[in-house]
């Protein structure tokens, strides 16, 4: 029965980076229409409260979330809370569609930053490879952000500005933010029990309060609202709560394996859906952290 449910969670974590291959084109075309924090926090208001409709119907009880560990709750949620805050803040501040896939590599190198703070946080041992592929993952996004301009507006100077910087620092933040979340959610967690929608309507709140601080003009869409449909049912409702059930309950160095070629799908799809041809620097940047991340899982002990 353990195996066939380890199993299963392994699964629901390979759904999971399916649908994250899908998020950013949709989180950007959620921002250029109803709003960078608008359309994210409704996004974040429904997949939540769908969640704890879904848990209603299932039999399962609300505050069997509020008695799982504090630390979990607090910690985790945080750090799930500022992981999407910053990815979105950082979509957002694109001034072009091509530049957002260069933010999404920043962002995808938290496969790489995964294994590395598994060494401190779970205590796992690390061979000298793992130095080789983070730097090589770090070459990966320095060629996509330093390959120079092109018709999809990615331009090295763009980065200098405060935008670009802006939007660096938040993909990043997001990648360090989840690296430490999907490794202290199977420190701290339970593995019959998370508490991802609580998370989801948290982060709804946290995109709420900015949104009152920073007004911006909405302009609703057919195709904006299905956006904001799936963003929430299929991201914010089912692909978090998929991988927090992987890590918790799955085989944690598969889902970390295939997690690594997320980059190369998600800026395919993204090309694809936001009419974005890639420049070569990108794609050479997609296979580096891919070949970094994969590099530092080997080199577990």
């Amino acid at each position: 029965m353990a195996a066939e449910q380890s199993r299963a969670a392994t699964l629901g974590g390979l759904a999971a980076l399916v649908i994250w291959s899908l998020s950013v084109a949709l989180m950007r075309g959620l921002s250029e229409s109803i709003g960078t924090l608008t359309g994210p926090a409704l996004a974040s208001l429904l997949g939540g409260a769908l969640a704890l409709a879904l848990m209603r119907l299932r039999g399962e009880s609300f505050f069997a979330m509020l008695a799982l560990p504090r630390r979990y709750l607090w910690g985790c949620g945080s750090l799930f809370v500022l992981t999407n805050i910053a990815l979105y803040l950082a979509i957002g501040a694109c001034a072009e569609r091509g530049q957002v896939l260069v933010v999404a590599l920043v962002n995808y190198l938290w496969p790489v930053l995964t294994v590395a703070l598994s060494v401190p946080v779970l205590g796992r041992r690390a061979t000298r490879a793992l130095p080789l592929g983070c730097l090589i993952a770090a070459a990966g996004t320095a060629a996509a952000m330093l390959g120079g301009a092109d018709a999809a507006g990615l331009s090295a100077s763009f980065w200098l500005s405060p935008p670009g910087a802006f939007a660096l620092a938040m993909a990043l933040a997001a990648a360090l933010s989840w690296g430490l979340y999907s490794n202290l959610a199977r420190l701290w967690g339970s593995p019959d029990q998370g508490a991802v929608p609580l998370f989801v309507l948290a982060t709804a709140a946290g995109l709420g309060v900015l949104r009152l601080l920073r007004p911006e003009v909405s302009h609703w869409t057919l195709k904006g609202a299905a956006e904001l449909c799936v963003l929430g049912v299929a991201s914010l409702m089912a692909a978090y709560a998929l991988w927090d059930w992987g890590m918790r309950r799955g085989e944690h160095a598969l889902l970390g394996v295939c997690s690594y070629f997320v980059p190369v799908a998600s800026t395919v799809v993204s090309s694809a859906y936001l009419g974005v041809r890639p420049g070569a620097h990108v794609l050479v940047g997609c296979v580096l952290v891919a070949a970094g991340a994969l590099i530092s899982r080997r080199s577990l002990g």
